[in-house]
C-alpha cells in the first residue's frame, strides 16, 4: 500500500511539474499590427535592391543587420535597360520600366531580369541600406551573391537560414543554400527541380564567402536549414521540412500540388568541429519523439499532427518573462496556397519542441489583394497576391513587441504584365506584442 501511495504521489507530482513546465512556455500574445516604418524602409527605388523574397536576417558583430533575400530585383548603377529600378508615377504608383515587350512577352510588357539571391546590410542606426550581389555580367547587370559550382546557368541557390556560429574556435556566418534547376527560356510550362543543398561559410565582419560545402549523405529531399539555433555546447540545431501527403486525403489541382501537410523536423550536429564535419549527415542525429537518434529515417515531426507549416519559417529562442522560450512563426498552410493568410506563433520549452502551444497573431490584408497604392479605378493586378515565407527579426525587439515579416508575390499562373508593378514583390512587416518579451 505504501508503494502504491508513493507511486500515486510521484505521478501527481510529475503531472503537476509537466503542467507548470507547459505553462512556463505558453505566451500571452496580442494582436499584430502593420509595421509601417519597416514597410517604408524596404520600399526602395534604387540603386541596389528594390524587391525580393525570403527576408531572413541576423545581427552582425558591429550592430548592423544583414537581410538575406532569394530572388531579388536590383536597380543597377548606372541604370540598365529594364533593370530593377523603380519610379513613381503621377498617381503615386510605384512601377518598373519594362525590358520585354510584345510580341515576345505579349500581350503586355514585363520586367524579367532579377538575381537569384542578394544581401542587404541595414546600418545600426537604420539610416542606410547597402546591397551585396555578385559581380556584374558583361551587360552591366548584377549576378547572384551565392552561385552553385555547376556551369549550367539554370542552376541557382535560394537561401535558407543564416546564423553566427562558434566553430573551430572562431565565429563565422553559416547559411544553408538550396540548389534548384529552373525552367529554361521558352519552356511551355513552369517547372523547377530540386538538386541539392549546401552550407556557405562567411566572414562575419566582411560577409565575404570563404567556402561553400555540399551536404553529403542526404537520405531524401527534406529541406534542411529552414531555421537554425546553436547552444552553448556548440551543438547546431537544424530544422527541416518535408511535404508528407495530401491534406485530409484530398488531392489538389496541379496549381496547388505543393499544398500538402508540411511537417517540421529537427536534427543536430557538433558545429564546433567545423563546416566539413557539420555538412556530413552521417554526423547528425534527429529527434525521433523521445531522443536524438543516428537513424535519420526515424525522425518525428515536432508540430501537432494536423498542422502544416510554411516552406520557410523562423524559430528563435526568446526571453519571455525571464525564461528562455523557443518561438516559431509560420503561416497555416493546411489550406490551399491562395488561402494562406493567417500567421501563428508557436512556443515550446525545448528546441525539439513539441511546438504545441499555438497563438493566432495576424491575418494579412495582402492575401488576394489586387489593388496597389496609386492604382486608378481602371488599374489592378490580374490575379490576387499570395503571401508566404514568414520570418522573425528579434534583434529589433522593442517595447515588448516582436518584429515579423512575410513576403508577397503573384501566385503561380500569374498573368503577364503584372511584373511592372513594384509593390507586389517585397517584404511586409508586422509588430506582435508578447507579454514579458525582452531582448536578450
Amino acid at each position: 500500500m505504501k508503494q502504491f501511495r508513493a507511486a500515486i504521489v510521484f505521478l501527481f507530482a510529475f503531472a503537476l511539474f509537466a503542467d507548470v513546465t507547459l505553462a512556463q512556455c505558453e505566451m500571452a500574445v496580442g494582436k499584430g499590427t502593420p509595421a509601417a516604418e519597416w514597410d517604408q524602409a524596404f520600399s526602395q527605388d534604387g540603386p541596389g535592391w528594390t524587391g525580393g523574397d525570403t527576408t531572413v536576417s541576423i545581427e552582425l558583430p558591429n550592430g548592423d543587420s544583414a537581410f538575406f533575400f532569394s530572388d531579388s530585383f536590383i536597380a543597377e548603377d548606372p541604370e540598365r535597360l529594364g533593370d530593377g529600378a523603380v519610379f513613381t508615377n503621377a498617381n503615386g504608383l510605384r512601377m518598373r520600366k519594362p525590358n520585354c515587350l510584345p510580341p515576345i512577352c505579349g500581350p503586355k510588357p514585363e520586367v524579367i531580369h532579377y538575381v537569384y539571391n542578394s544581401i542587404v546590410i541595414r546600418s545600426k542606426d537604420g539610416k542606410h541600406l547597402r546591397t551585396l550581389t555578385g559581380p556584374k555580367d558583361k551587360y552591366g547587370y548584377s549576378t547572384s551573391y551565392f552561385k552553385p559550382k555547376s556551369s549550367d546557368p539554370h542552376h541557382m541557390y535560394w537561401l535558407g537560414d543564416p546564423i553566427i556560429v562558434e566553430t573551430e574556435g572562431t565565429k563565422k556566418i553559416w547559411i544553408f543554400l538550396n540548389e534548384w534547376d529552373v525552367a529554361r527560356p521558352f519552356d511551355k510550362a513552369f517547372w523547377i527541380k530540386y538538386r541539392a543543398q549546401a552550407i556557405a561559410q562567411l566572414d562575419p565582419e566582411t560577409l565575404a564567402i570563404e567556402k561553400i560545402v555540399d551536404l553529403r549523405n542526404k537520405i531524401d529531399e527534406a529541406i534542411w536549414g529552414i531555421s537554425l539555433w546553436q547552444n552553448d555546447k556548440g551543438e547546431l540545431y537544424i530544422y527541416g521540412m518535408r511535404n508528407e501527403g495530401e491534406i485530409n486525403g484530398v488531392k489538389r489541382s496541379t496549381l496547388e500540388a505543393a499544398n500538402r501537410y508540411k511537417k517540421l523536423y529537427v536534427a543536430k550536429v557538433d558545429a564546433s568541429k567545423g563546416l566539413e564535419y557539420a555538412a556530413n549527415l552521417k554526423n547528425w542525429t534527429a529527434w525521433n519523439g523521445r531522443a536524438f537518434s543516428r537513424d535519420l529515417t526515424a525522425r518525428s515531426s515536432i508540430i501537432p499532427a494536423k498542422d502544416s507549416i510554411s516552406d520557410e519559417l523562423s524559430i528563435r529562442r526568446l526571453n519571455i518573462n525571464g525564461r528562455p522560450t523557443f518561438v516559431m512563426v509560420t503561416f497555416d498552410t493546411s489550406v490551399g496556397y491562395s488561402d494562406w493568410k493567417d500567421l501563428y506563433l508557436y512556443s515550446a520549452c525545448e528546441p525539439q519542441g513539441p511546438f504545441s502551444s499555438k497563438n493566432f497573431v495576424y491575418r494579412t490584408p495582402t492575401a488576394g489583394q489586387r489593388k496597389l497604392p496609386g492604382m486608378t479605378a481602371s488599374e489592378s493586378l490580374q490575379t490576387g497576391m499570395s503571401v508566404y515565407n514568414p520570418h522573425m527579426h528579434p534583434q529589433f525587439i522593442a517595447d515588448g513587441k516582436l518584429l515579423l515579416s512575410y513576403n508577397s508575390n503573384l501566385p503561380f499562373g500569374a498573368k503577364p504584365g503584372d511584373s511592372i508593378y513594384a509593390d507586389f514583390y517585397r517584404p511586409r512587416f508586422v509588430w506582435v506584442p508578447i507579454s514579458g518579451l525582452k531582448r536578450d
